[in-house]
């Protein structure tokens, strides 16, 4: 740019044309110019400056957005997509019992070791049975001695019994006699003249003038006794007599009876006498038989935990025996989000991390009412029987654990990464002409081709909108598919935008999503293509010399379909609308 500059003129210049000008209004002038010229050099500077970032704007604005698209299809087939909750359990025996000594003491012999088979019955280890032969010796005497005591005392208790019954009856019979009426006239009549007699005697002594009459006022008060004692037995104490006669009589043959039954109060004392030493030698004897410790069942012996010599009682695990070493249980803790999921006789699948391709099948056995909460976690027990007899599970193995809770079976199903949400729709791309391109990655991949630009905005506004895990709401749980692998082709190309007629979008419902495969319940048919797709928007020079580039993948999720899979924009339809 070249600037031209005129002189300026001053106002004495314009007033006075014809004047000569004076040397200070010179300097004046060309102070004024200086000036003028630092300014326009400023603005000179100012519109480079502008210009130059005017260039880097126009040079960052030609850079396009590229979308690197790597696209495959899949068919729609029929297969089974299993709901699952999986959890980590032990392997534990499904029957085993802890072994140990009845008594206390010190191991004397261990006669197996651990994996030996033993049948019911077989000595399996002992203890030392010093002690334990001595006190039976002192029991064996001692009821030796009590059978001694209980026969004697047995012996003298039955003769005293019917002594007693006999005189019993001896005294029954007297008192019968005594409550005769006539008996009981007679002695009274009797008395009455002993009472006479001795009133007339001792009247007599007296009037002789003896003076020692003391026997006969003895005899006389005798007599007056006699008489009143056979007053009484007339008026009814001779009945009485007989009454208590018949009670003692009859008690003293209860008791006889009672010996003979075994069931009388002295013959029941004697026999507590020798049962209790026959007790104590059962106790011993029983001691003795426990010091030696049997298998109460047929199986194998899987722990030996003692030594010999080594001191134990009741309370010692000695051993552990189970009746089935392949028989086995798993025990396993589950999540409160998850457990109202499980019940009873639901199938397993169990697998160990040293041998996962090897399935073991197991079904749920129990499932706890009482939850355990650890730091506020709470978790519900539940345990699995295995199905099988399983050679490769051992105890106290960990366990991975995943329960069928919900299957469906020959459905529909496609690849869980297939499906795409626009608009709150839920559905997938395929191919608008079906026969051009299911199962041939090169006609998918020419759709692509044949686009024009394609630009990074919408790229971008893909990843916003990328599913995540099983959409039918089972986020807590596992799944697993039995699907096979329906993907047949793949391509990757850097295409830019634009609207192609090639795909387009079908809404489907979808039932179960095991996050690798999911239901499709309508919308779709068995043998169709579905179009799945990543998108690595990658950002490059529009010069030869320079480039900057970064990539993120994106899935097809809320874009238009794959000339027009980015052509819709934040997640709007394709080309020609849903379903064209």
């Amino acid at each position: 740019m070249q600037l031209n500059f005129k002189p300026l003129k001053t106002n004495a210049d314009r007033q006075m044309p014809d004047s000569k000008p004076d040397k200070k209004g010179i300097r004046l002038s060309i102070d004024r110019l200086k000036k003028i010229r630092k300014r326009t050099w400023i603005i000179i500077g100012v519109v480079i400056v502008a210009m130059i970032a005017a260039k880097v704007f126009l040079f960052k604005s030609n850079t396009t957005a590229a979308a690197n698209i790597t696209i495959k299809t899949a068919t729609v087939i029929k297969g089974t997509v299993q709901q699952m909750v999986t959890a980590t359990g032990t392997a534990e025996f499904s029957q085993s019992m802890p072994l140990s000594f009845e008594v206390s003491g010190t191991i004397q012999e261990i006669y197996v070791k651990t994996g030996d088979v033993v049948k019911k019955g077989d000595p399996l280890a002992s203890l030392d049975t010093t002690t334990l032969e001595q006190q039976l010796k002192e029991a064996q005497e001692n009821y030796a001695s009590a059978q001694a005591n209980y026969s004697q005392t047995l012996g003298d208790l039955g003769r005293k019994l019917k002594s007693s019954l006999v005189s019993a009856e001896s005294s029954l019979l007297t008192a019968q006699q005594k409550a005769d009426p006539n008996y009981l006239e007679n002695q009274y009549y009797l008395a009455e003249l002993n009472v006479k007699e001795a009133s007339q005697k001792l009247a007599e002594a007296q009037g002789s003038g003896e003076t020692d009459t003391y026997q006969l006022q003895a005899a006389l008060s005798q007599a007056q006794l006699a008489l009143a004692d056979a007053l009484n037995k007339k008026n009814g104490g001779a009945a009485k007599d007989l009454e208590v006669a018949k009670d003692q009589y009859e008690a003293a043959k209860e008791a006889v009876s009672d010996y003979e039954k075994g069931a009388g109060s002295d013959y029941l004392s004697a026999k507590a006498a020798l049962t209790k030493s026959q007790t104590d030698l059962m106790t011993t004897q029983q001691n003795l038989d426990d010091a030696i410790l049997k298998a109460p069942e047929d199986g194998t012996i899987v722990s030996c935990s003692v030594d010999p010599y080594q001191t134990v009682n009741s309370q010692s695990t000695v051993m552990i025996l189970v009746s089935n070493p392949q028989n086995f249980k798993v025990s396993a803790s589950v999540d409160q989000t998850e457990i109202t999921e499980l019940k009873v006789g639901q199938k397993a699948s169990l697998t160990l991390d040293t041998d996962a391709n090897t399935v073991i099948d197991g079904t749920v056995e129990t499932v706890s009412l009482a939850g355990t909460n650890n730091q506020n976690v709470v978790t519900y027990g539940i345990t699995i029987k295995v199905d099988k007899l399983s050679d490769i599970l051992r105890d106290q193995m960990s366990v991975n654990v995943s329960i069928v809770t919900d299957e469906a079976k020959d459905v529909l199903i496609i690849p869980s990464e297939a499906v795409i949400t626009r608009n709150g729709v839920t559905g997938v791309l395929v191919p608008t002409d079906q026969a051009s391109s299911q199962g041939t990655s090169k006609n998918t991949t020419s759709g692509l081709q044949n686009n024009a630009s394609l630009g990074s905005q919408n790229a971008a506004q893909g990843s916003s909108q990328m599913p995540s895990g099983p959409r039918n709401g089972n986020n807590t749980s596992s799944n697993r598919s039995s699907m096979p692998s329906n993907t047949t082709g793949s391509s990757t190309g850097n295409k830019s935008a634009g609207t192609s007629g090639n795909y387009k979008f079908v809404q489907i419902t979808i039932g179960l999503d095991d996050g690798t495969n999911v239901e499709v319940k309508s919308g779709l048919t068995e043998g169709q293509t579905v179009i799945i797709r990543t998108v690595t928007a990658t950002s490059t020079s529009s010069t030869s010399s320079s480039s900057s580039s970064s990539s993120k993948s994106y899935r097809s999720q809320g874009m238009g379909g794959l000339g027009s899979l980015t052509g819709g924009g934040n997640g709007g339809p394709p080309s020609g609308g849903p379903g064209q």
